[in-house]
């Protein structure tokens, strides 16, 4: 049936509402203030894909690109491991490291480094092995171990088995993705899972980076985020100059979302155990950022989840402001360490 003319009436002033401009006379409406590189960061992290799979997306559109997903590396980015070392400065990583707890559940963390130091290098190796490169290193947001995941009911004793959930970048080459484990599971590991000692481990499809790979000066601007939705699609996304990184996973791989309440976020070696060794004179402060059931400060742990390290110590970190969503800051550095110490805020 034609639309009657009258109806126009009605609907333009609501499209132009949902659309964000003004109602009023044509010369009162105003165009939107182009966005700045920062204030587009900001934004694109708030814009959830659509569907599953791989996307990108660049400065300035806020929309995400669907792109062809490719497989993320068969290397285990482990879990903490037994150690024999004494005597010797704790350097972060292999459990050494702060990490933000909740008194309920987190849906989504946000990791970014602040005071980074402005000649910062770095050299690490491939997966564990081989020469040290420049500008090989992972950026890790892991959750705590938990119990309880039906994907841990094959395991030799259910009871025993923990699961847990990573939310990488690795520099080898170039992807982020999501890596999942079942630890203890102590039996031949389900279909689609590598075995790593009494452990499974899996990922979920890769999202390679548009433009040019990450290099240590990158961490000063770049920002890594995991969420996670019950019933639904889990998310890993970087954000760096412009280029906006995702990828997804179904959330039942291991049921995170009812069970998240614990963040180790950092910068670690590529792999295999491996260490990310930063050159001389160098700092930076690791902020984690959460999305959770409630808004109060996060409590700071001295716990760590992951084998890889850095070659860093915790330092003495300073007070944070007021913030806008739970919040943690720990300090790390090759210098002059002081007493160790971690700050949150609400």
């Amino acid at each position: 049936m034609r639309r009657s003319p009258r109806s126009f009436g009605v609907v333009a002033p609501v499209v132009l509402a949902l659309a964000g401009i003004s109602v009023g006379s044509a010369s009162a409406a105003s165009p939107r203030a182009p966005l700045t590189a920062a204030a587009w960061q900001a934004e694109i992290a708030q814009v959830p894909a659509v569907g599953s799979g791989c996307f990108q997306a660049s400065f300035p559109a806020l929309v995400w690109q669907a792109v062809e997903c490719v497989m993320a590396p068969e290397v285990p980015f482990a879990p903490v491991q037994p150690t024999s070392q004494t005597g010797a400065p704790d350097t972060v990583g292999n459990g050494v490291d702060y990490a933000a707890e909740v008194s309920g559940l987190i849906s989504k963390a946000t990791g970014t480094f602040t005071d980074v130091s402005s000649t910062i290098s770095e050299k690490g190796q491939n997966g564990g092995s081989g020469a040290k490169l420049a500008n090989v290193f992972s950026l890790q947001l892991n959750t705590e171990f938990f119990s309880g995941s039906p994907a841990c009911a094959g395991a030799s004793n259910p009871s025993k088995c923990l699961a847990w959930q990573q939310f990488l970048y690795t520099a080898s080459p170039d992807e982020v993705f999501m890596q999942y484990w079942l630890i203890d599971y102590d039996t031949t590991c389900p279909a689609g899972w590598f075995t790593d000692s009494g452990d499974c481990y899996t990922n979920s499809s890769a999202t390679l980076l548009s433009g040019k790979g990450l290099t240590a000066k990158s961490l000063a601007t770049l920002s890594l985020s995991g969420s996670a939705t019950s019933g639904g699609n889990d998310e890993v996304e970087l954000i760096n100059s412009g280029k906006a990184t995702l990828a997804t996973g179904l959330d039942s791989k291991v049921d995170l979302a009812p069970n998240w309440n614990t963040t180790e976020w950092g910068v670690f070696g590529d792999g295999g155990g491996s260490e990310a060794f930063f050159g001389k004179s160098n700092t930076l402060e690791a902020v984690t950022k959460l999305t959770a059931t409630s808004s109060s400060a996060p409590t700071c742990i001295s716990d760590g989840f992951t084998a890889e390290t850095n070659n860093l110590k915790l330092a003495a970190t300073p007070t944070l402001g007021s913030e806008s969503s739970p919040t943690m800051g720990s300090k790390q550095t090759d210098g002059t360490a002081g007493t160790a110490s971690c700050a949150v805020a609400s």
